[in-house]
């Protein structure tokens, strides 16, 4: 055999090992699920007075009482399938002046001015409890409005769990050397509203 024959088999051969490695297989295996079901929980809550989470409050007419006070209570039950923390605040507060006679203008001068803001949410003390336990106060003056939300927010974060039931219990009150003639024929109203905020991972949002 002369050289170059034996050159020209070794190719061949090459080639032909070359042709079997690139012809071998990958084994697989599938499977496919099927009846993939992804529901959303609920977060729900019901108030026991009246069904509303949004309660309006009228504060006026004082009558033969020298001594503003009243009591009202809820009880909170989170009707939904997850944790939700509950919030509490004041909104729309109120205060009006209603007119101004000879005995409130000699304690007000300005109670005849457009637009004035009447005085009683000023001496109108809330407090607001949790399981007859009191969390938070206030007064009803308009600018403090905020006052029982964020106050109530820096609380430690109070949580129902599903169908849990919390009783909430607003007092206010005006102690009858709190206030004189200024308050005469003025009213006050607001609304009580209640919040349940989803838990991520334990937490509410910090935008609360």
């Amino acid at each position: 055999m002369n050289k170059k024959v034996w050159y020209s088999i070794a190719l061949i051969a090459i080639v032909a090992i070359g042709a079997i490695a690139g012809t071998y297989a990958y084994f697989t295996a599938t499977r496919t699920t099927s009846a993939n079901r992804f529901a959303a929980g609920t977060l729900d809550l019901n108030v026991a007075s009246n069904g509303n989470a949004l309660e309006p409050f009228v504060i006026e007419n004082m009558g033969n009482n020298a001594n503003i006070s009243g009591t009202k209570t809820w009880t909170i039950k989170n009707t939904g399938s997850l944790p939700g923390r509950l919030l509490v605040r004041l909104q729309n507060v109120v205060n009006t002046e209603n007119g101004c006679n000879d005995q409130e203008k000699a304690a007000d001068p300005t109670c005849e001015q457009p637009g004035k803001e009447g005085n009683l949410g000023n001496v109108v003390t809330l407090k607001v409890a949790l399981d007859g336990q009191d969390k938070v106060a206030s007064t009803l003056a308009t600018d403090q409005q905020t006052k029982i939300g964020t106050d109530w927010a820096a609380l430690e974060p109070i949580v129902l769990q599903a169908g849990e039931e919390r009783t909430i219990t607003t007092h206010w009150a005006a102690d009858e050397n709190s206030y004189g003639n200024e308050v005469q024929g003025d009213g006050v109203q607001f609304d009580m509203n209640f919040r349940l905020i989803q838990l991520i991972n334990g937490e509410a949002p910090s935008n609360l």
